[in-house]
């Protein structure tokens, strides 16, 4: 396995703050594998926030309503439509589960699509959609400024912000911290590490299969044959594998997002946010508008006004790394440029995922 840039530890209150409701409730909400984001935090003079970015300024002419799917923390679903309402005559319903179960009412609805945006948590499955068909291109006005990897070559999708999957351990139970994935496969982890499942949670899907790509399926798979042989425990998605850890029932979430450590830390729980040596992703959440969509103008100004500053900071606020290099992370946060990754691109975990998901299946779960 190669080693990237050292291993990096979060382990402090008051990662991100300002103006924006930007806690935590750390339950299982109506959003992605993570955490909702509702009460206040503190104040960081260094944090981004929507007051000190420049504001969007909407397209004249914009009516009607649009559909929003999302599969991302529900408070920062939530501020982007209330934002985005407040600038149109646009009224965007929404409707927000985590990835799986989206992915799968997207399917079912095939031959009658009901959503004019999607907003998932995993590039895999929209690279699906956009080969067979189902994506209207669109290119976000910023988006040359975003992350490298992050733009569908042919403009269909794009990565809005993204989060670091890790190692997020309860600190009052953990006898010490891992550095790198192997190490919850040590005797004093036994039984005591939980991950969230790669059936409901997109994030932990494209972990497994960046690592086979990077490290291939021997190396891989007797990574989790030693884990699993050491007690690991699956845990539906990302926010019921976080709130076990809370809890104390386990000490660890392998593959845990950043955003809800992050959330965790300011709560004032007592956690630490480790981002493996060896390396690891920052999956990017891509956007993208259905091809039936009625409403195609309001759709595209939303995507405009994700991309934008003011959008991003709303992503910064909720913990999330930024698309834009530009708009910089709050406090504490870990830059997108600053995580130690493994070496893939998208197009290789979103070919490789449906396979990979179904060996993992057929071999622990």
């Amino acid at each position: 396995m190669r080693l990237f840039k050292p291993v990096i530890r979060a382990r402090f209150a008051g990662v991100v703050a300002g103006g924006l409701a930007v806690a935590v409730a750390l339950t299982a909400c109506g959003g992605d594998d993570g955490s909702s984001s509702d009460a206040e935090s503190t104040t960081d003079d260094d944090t981004t926030t929507v007051s000190n970015v420049d504001e969007w300024v909407a397209p004249e002419g914009l009516s009607g309503s649009i559909t929003l799917y999302s599969a991302n923390p529900q408070g920062l679903t939530d501020e982007l439509i209330d934002a985005f309402e407040a600038k149109t005559d646009v009224t965007v319903d929404k409707y927000a589960d985590v990835s799986g179960r989206i992915t799968a009412r997207l399917d079912a609805e095939w031959d009658n699509p009901q959503a004019d945006l999607v907003y998932l948590a995993s590039w895999g499955p929209v690279a699906r959609y956009a080969g067979e068909g189902q994506v209207r291109p669109y290119v976000p006005a910023t988006a040359s400024e975003v992350n490298d990897g992050w733009s569908d070559p042919d403009g269909r999708f794009t990565g809005r912000d993204g989060s670091a999957l890790g190692l997020v351990v309860n600190t009052e139970l953990a006898d010490g911290e891992p550095t790198d994935w192997a190490d919850l496969a040590g005797p004093e982890w036994e039984g005591l590490v939980t991950m969230p499942d790669p059936r409901e949670s997109g994030t932990a899907r494209d972990l497994i299969a960046a690592m086979i790509t990077d490290w291939g399926e021997e190396d891989t798979w007797a990574l989790f044959d030693d884990l699993f042989a050491n007690g690991l425990h699956v845990e539906g998605a990302n926010g019921p594998a976080l709130d076990r850890v809370l809890a104390g029932s386990y000490a660890a979430v392998l593959g845990g997002v950043d955003y809800s450590g992050y959330a965790a830390l300011d709560a004032g729980e007592s956690v630490a946010v480790v981002l493996p040596e060896s390396g690891t992703t920052v999956t990017p959440r891509p956007v993208f508008i259905m091809e039936s969509s009625e409403n195609a103008d309001a759709a595209e100004a939303f995507v405009d006004f994700m991309f934008s500053a003011e959008g991003q900071a709303i992503s910064v606020g909720h913990y999330m790394i930024p698309a834009r290099p530009d708009v910089p992370v709050g406090g504490g946060m870990v830059a997108f440029d600053d995580v130690a990754q493994l070496n893939f691109t998208w197009d290789e975990v979103g070919a490789a995922g449906a396979d990979v998901l179904a060996e993992f299946v057929e071999r622990y779960l």
